[in-house]
């Protein structure tokens, strides 16, 4: 962990790490993934088919899918110990596993049009007080993803908006609904996914949204006051993610 390192997430609340996890070892959980979808009758033939899944809204058929695929320890191997390492660097103290297994993120392709508008931003604990960092989730990508594939969506330094005084009972929500360019977020199609993935100073914090993309192996860390969200895979292969938070002692989910 490099002070350079610790410096970008301190300020984005969002570190990337290329590369982290062996390929072989992400390419036999993808390969038990597929297996599962051909034993599910979800693939056949090397063809995708959702019919089982259909009746629900995408982001339930996204919920429904991950329980449904069934992984063994190979899954948990993934969460190394050079990456637990670097979480721990990372909060400056050992952090303890929120849940007793990682979680599967997968996703099938969606026909519906690719927006950054209108998605669930969200955080996943209750804004701490003080302004300390109070665990680390860490996002593992098991096969590589593309631009709009599906990938959890982060709003980079909006960790640092929930102590700023313009902010309401500490959330950062209210401060970006009433910025004119992240106030689209909330809105709907309006929003600009080439101008809300530049750096945008808000009340002097450099926030933009963050797509968590990349090749097979790469891994995310992500401070948990970060908000982030589900999005659509707007492409023809299945998302493939795992993921997994970290908590300081005497902090719970």
């Amino acid at each position: 962990m490099t002070e350079a390192e610790r410096k970008i997430f301190a300020e984005a609340g969002i570190l990337g790490l290329k590369g982290l996890i062996p390929r072989k070892a992400v390419a036999a959980v993808k390969d038990s993934i597929l297996a599962e979808l051909d034993r599910l009758k979800l693939r056949e033939k090397g063809k995708l088919s959702s019919a089982k899944l259909q009746s629900l809204p995408f982001f339930q058929q996204t919920g429904k899918l991950s329980q449904m695929v069934k992984l063994g320890p190979e899954l948990d191997g993934l969460f190394s110990a050079e990456l637990l390492g670097t979480m721990n660097a990372l909060a400056g103290t050992p952090l303890k596993a929120a849940a007793p297994r990682p979680q599967l993120l997968l996703s099938f392709p969606n026909k519906e049009e690719w927006s950054l508008g209108g998605l669930n931003w969200h955080l996943d604990l209750a804004v701490p007080k003080k302004d300390e960092l109070p665990g680390v989730q860490a996002f593992l990508l098991i096969d590589d993803l593309q631009p709009r594939g599906g990938a959890t969506l982060a709003i980079a330094g909006s960790h640092r908006l929930h102590y700023v005084p313009e902010a309401r009972n500490g959330n950062a929500h209210a401060v970006l609904r009433k910025d004119a360019l992240f106030g689209a977020l909330f809105e709907g199609p309006r929003a600009s996914a080439e101008k809300l993935m530049k750096p945008h100073s808000i009340h002097g914090v450099d926030v933009s949204v963050v797509e968590f993309r990349g090749k097979a192996g790469d891994v995310f860390l992500m401070d948990l006051r970060v908000l982030h969200s589900p999005s659509l895979n707007g492409t023809k292969n299945v998302r493939m993610m795992t993921t997994s938070r970290f908590l300081k002692t005497g902090i719970s989910m």
